[in-house]
C-alpha cells in the first residue's frame, strides 16, 4: 500500500472529521495525536481486555497505520538528518507496538509513548 492509499484510508476512519480542509502540517499533527491516543488505548487494553478484543485490534491497526503515514511523509531530500532521526523513532515505536501486542506486554507500548509526545510537542511549536 502506498502513502496516498494509506492516507486516504486513514482519513476515512475516525480522524476524517478532524482533518478535512486542513493543511499538511495540521494533518501530521492530527495523525500524531491519533497515534498517541491509539498507543495509550492499546497498552491499556493489553492489560484490561480479553485476549481477543476489537478495541485492542483496532488500536493496534490504527497505530501501525499512523506510523506508516508518518514515515511515508518524511522528506529525506530536504531534511535528511531530521528525517532519518524521526524515521528511527517511528521504527522504535513500531517495534514496541508489535512486540508489546504479540507478547501481551503493555510496558513495551507505554515506553514508546514519550517519544511520540515529544515529537507532537515539537510539531505543535512549528508554525
Amino acid at each position: 500500500m502506498n502513502y496516498n492509499a494509506s492516507m486516504k484510508q486513514y482519513l476515512t476512519d475516525d480522524v476524517a472529521g478532524k482533518t478535512t480542509n486542513l493543511n499538511p502540517h495540521k494533518i501530521v499533527e492530527e495523525v500524531l495525536k491519533d497515534l498517541k491516543k491509539n498507543m495509550e488505548t492499546l497498552a491499556y487494553s493489553i492489560d484490561n481486555e480479553p485476549v481477543i478484543s476489537n478495541i485492542k485490534s483496532n488500536s493496534f491497526s490504527k497505530s501501525l497505520t499512523a506510523i506508516y503515514i508518518l514515515q511515508s511523509s518524511l522528506n529525506f531530500e530536504e531534511g535528511k538528518e531530521i528525517a532519518e532521526n524521526l524515521f528511527n523513532i517511528y521504527e522504535f515505536c513500531k517495534s514496541s507496538i508489535l512486540k508489546g501486542f504479540t507478547q501481551k506486554n503493555s510496558k513495551m507500548v507505554y515506553d514508546a509513548i514519550p517519544p511520540v509526545e515529544e515529537i507532537l510537542s515539537g510539531w505543535k511549536q512549528i508554525k
